[in-house]
């Protein structure tokens, strides 16, 4: 206690708001159940079960009964991926008459065209959670190869413009082999083999690829598991489970089960909210509808359950994020630096009102002006603001800890190491390493589009996520840093110094910001619609 009174009056500045939540009355259950691609692209995967189990095909068709305490194996056997064609499309619209109007455009240049409807409206009971449906214009023509498909475009360009696209015209085919390697019992299907009645425990489970923290485990998942051919005919491993069990999986892999109840309730509402957002939205050529990655939310199964976690999701069963009749996609990361980022500047698209970056604390710090300049940017992080997920001072909880080295961080590299690093990651041919040069920045001040010069030649990184990754070989922990270069000889750096700040995309809500808010005494509700702004709390089911 003595701790946080020290840091509420560390940062005065920051105003507290306080009024009783009123829960809406809980509706009947209508909660969706949820495919997570756990592995894809494997030869073949081992796992062990604790119970007795029926082996059955996808359709519910009993094949066995599985040995309890077993280890077993399933491999395939034949498969080949399936089949694409690759047509062109002229025109992605979101009404049928519109695509109608276009089409007729398209025949006056004299082409042929047809309708693709694509996408789907999302409902839960007779409520719309998201709407993605649009129609594509796509020529008749249809290609084997995207060469083929790509240099009839680049013919028809200067009558009309297109993109390539694939069509699947035939699903993987192959064989699909359980084998209990105890007693060598052994059972195959051309479909889809679906295991039930038993939690299953998965080895060699890849972590974190790709970041700092990349590793493999051996988890624990609860029932269905479904093992099914991926679209390059290689071995999937699906759980499928209601929304609320696979949110008792996501929270504790995505925030620290020691962080404070409040903003592990805040945790549950937004993964929640970004799970149903991105239904029908990714993994479309997949056998799923989520991964169980970083790329949609990281799922540990039960092997990460928590008491404290898993009360944060049954406190708050239902509930989502709602803006323009739509559920929100409620994207976080781990520590914005003291500022978030706008999703469009991110990932490009349409911008999101609820997903515009802004201060990380109660009021705008003026003082510091634009972050997308060069010069204000160096003042901004090296000056450390005093912000909610500045946790550099001694006065948080232990489980905090970890968080301080995030918002502020510095890399050094050699001439030789970056080098190293952009030929490994981009095949650089450019020579000696001049300069890294921001050619954009957004308005938390990462960089969105970077230059880099060398002594015979350059190029260009766009994306956020892409610089990261260009330059390190673990991800860097943000793309907001400016550049020291060190001891110049004849216009050649010896080496660089990156100085930084936070740790993820800084779009949505900064989870170190929502613990310290929580430890301030915000509730919640309040934690949210400060990171994503004019959003309502709906009840779903």
């Amino acid at each position: 206690m003595k701790k946080i009174s020290l840091f509420v009056g560390l940062i005065i500045f920051l105003s507290l708001v306080r009024c009783a939540v009123k829960q809406p009355e809980k509706l009947h259950s209508l909660e969706p159940m949820i495919q997570v691609g756990l592995l894809w692209g494997q030869e073949a995967v081992e796992f062990s079960v604790q119970k007795s189990f029926q082996i059955t095909s996808h359709d519910g068709t009993f094949i066995a009964t599985g040995v309890k305490g077993n280890r077993w194996r399933a491999e395939i056997r034949e498969s080949s991926p399936n089949k694409v064609l690759y047509i062109l499309v002229a025109a992605s619209v979101k009404s049928e008459e519109k695509a109608d109007t276009v089409i007729k455009e398209i025949v006056e240049k004299g082409f042929h065209a047809f309708i693709q409807p694509t996408g789907e409206k999302r409902l839960i009971g007779n409520q719309v959670i998201h709407d993605n449906r649009s129609f594509r214009v796509c020529l008749q023509e249809a290609f084997a190869s995207q060469e083929t498909a790509e240099a009839y475009r680049d013919s028809i360009w200067g009558k009309l413009e297109t993109t390539v696209v694939e069509k699947e015209v035939q699903k993987a085919q192959g064989i699909i082999i359980l084998r209990n390697l105890e007693n060598n019992q052994t059972f195959e299907s051309s479909n889809p083999i679906v295991i039930q009645g038993t939690e299953v425990t998965l080895c060699e489970v890849p972590v974190g690829t790709g970041f700092h923290f990349e590793r493999n485990e051996t988890r624990t998942y609860p029932e269905q598991i479904r093992f099914e051919l991926d679209s390059d005919g290689k071995l999937a491993v699906i759980n499928t489970i209601p929304l609320e069990v696979y949110l008792q999986g996501v929270l504790p892999a995505e925030m620290p089960n020691g962080f404070p109840f409040e903003a592990l309730k805040a945790q549950a509402v937004a993964a929640r909210s970004e799970a149903l957002a991105k239904l029908g939205s990714v993994h479309l050529s997949d056998p799923f509808d989520l991964c169980a990655t970083v790329h949609c939310q990281s799922y540990s199964g039960l092997s990460g359950y928590h008491p404290t976690t898993n009360q944060a999701v049954q406190e708050t069963e239902g509930l989502v994020l709602w803006y323009d009749d739509t559920v929100c996609d409620a994207v976080y990361s781990a520590v914005c630096g003291g500022h978030g980022e706008d999703n469009n500047k991110t990932w490009g698209g349409e911008p999101k009102a609820y997903l515009q970056g802004s201060f990380d604390g109660s009021q705008l710090l003026d003082r510091y002006g634009l972050l997308s300049d060069e010069q204000n940017i160096q003042n901004w992080i090296d000056d450390k603001p005093i912000a909610y997920c500045n946790t550099i001072p001694d006065l948080f909880p232990e489980a905090l800890d970890y968080t301080k080295k995030y918002f502020r961080w510095e890399v050094q590299y050699t001439q030789q190491e970056l080098k190293e690093i952009l030929q490994t990651k981009i095949e650089w041919q450019g020579g000696d390493v001049l300069d890294l040069i921001p050619l954009q920045r957004g308005v938390s001040g990462r960089i969105i589009k970077l230059l880099i010069v060398g002594t015979d030649g350059e190029c260009t990184v766009d994306r956020e996520l892409a610089i990261r990754q260009k330059l390190s070989l673990n991800t860097l922990w943000s793309s907001c840093f400016y550049v020291i270069r060190k001891d110049i000889q004849n216009g050649i750096p010896s080496g660089f110094i990156l100085k930084g700040a936070g740790f993820g995309h800084g779009v949505g809500m900064c989870q170190t910001g929502a613990a310290v808010m929580a430890l301030l005494g915000y509730r919640f509700d309040q934690i949210l619609k400060h990171y994503y702004q004019d959003v309502q709390i709906k009840q779903l089911y």
